[in-house]
């Protein structure tokens, strides 16, 4: 059975998302780009233009609920999207199943009305865009979220779409603060709740799919998605780091040495610097993979 073209993968992600996200931020797109991903790593046949036609007839049908109420809040607008996503086509967080790659999937999610945070939130956005309410991400450490920003200088609304499009107020953002980190006390601060960019989310989308393929070693799809990261970050430096250990596994120690010593000098402070100078050591020496008892 051959295995994936990888440089055939990075050069259609880069046509097709990379180069445009890179040019321009343009969040419009995120739907679009998602089912890309979807395209490139699992679903060839997938049609990206009738998947993204499907998803806005659902936004021309809130649009429509919209104007024959005459809602114009913002609060009741975000009621209506919950009430149509939510209790009337009944999609739901995938809770019992979250670390599947198919989460990460926009095509899969609509089909299964289930998902994790960030495919909720790009599913919810573009129904919100279609139906004309403006929605940007919010890069929320470990669960995305999204939010609409009021005109003038009104302030903003947080919306949890995992959560049935729940309003979240500072409480609730420090609420899910603790529970991501447990006894951490790490300050609720706007940073956390500023616009994410279109290459951040789906840099995120890629890092989830990582964490996915690793768990069910899905090495070759692993190693796409962490290049297709830096198709968009060419100095990533998590990407790079785990480029070095693709190399490894792979026996090609020399490039895997380059990685890890590039990955070192983009971030000499890292978590785990002492870990990879120790793998750079042995690698160096010679003995990396050997036993020392044999």
């Amino acid at each position: 059975m051959p295995g994936l073209d990888i440089s055939s993968i990075v050069q259609d992600w880069q046509n097709s998302v990379a180069r445009h996200v890179i040019a321009k931020d343009d969040l419009a797109l995120l739907a679009d780009y998602a089912l890309h991903l979807a395209r490139i790593l699992a679903y060839p046949e997938l049609d990206v233009p009738a998947t993204l036609a499907r998803i806005d007839e659902m936004g021309k049908q809130v649009a429509a609920e919209l104007k024959k109420k005459s809602i114009t809040r913002p609060t009741m607008i975000i009621e209506q999207l919950n009430n149509f996503l939510f209790n009337d086509l009944k999609f739901r967080p995938n809770t019992d199943d979250y670390y599947n790659p198919l989460n990460s999937y926009l095509n899969v999610v609509l089909e299964r009305k289930a998902g994790i945070p960030i495919t909720l939130c790009i599913l919810y956005m573009r129904v919100a865009q279609s139906a004309g309410f403006n929605t940007i991400p919010v890069n929320f450490p470990a669960h995305f979220l999204i939010k609409h920003v009021m005109e003038g200088d009104n302030g903003e609304i947080i919306i949890d779409p995992f959560n049935a499009g729940r309003i979240m107020d500072d409480y609730a953002l420090k609420a899910l603060l603790e529970r991501s980190y447990p006894r951490q006390d790490i300050a609720l601060t706007r940073a956390f709740v500023e616009k994410a960019t279109s290459a951040q989310v789906m840099t995120r989308m890629l890092n989830n799919l990582k964490a996915s393929y690793y768990e069910a070693q899905d090495m070759e799809r692993y190693e796409a998605a962490n290049e297709m990261v830096l198709a968009i970050d060419q100095y990533n430096p998590d990407a790079i780091r785990d480029r070095g250990v693709v190399l490894l596994k792979k026996g090609k120690t020399e490039e895997a040495l380059e990685a890890l010593n590039a990955y070192l000098e983009i971030d000499p402070e890292a978590v785990d610097a002492d870990d990879v100078l120790d793998i750079i050591r042995q690698i160096r020496s010679g003995t990396y993979g050997k036993n020392p008892d044999a």
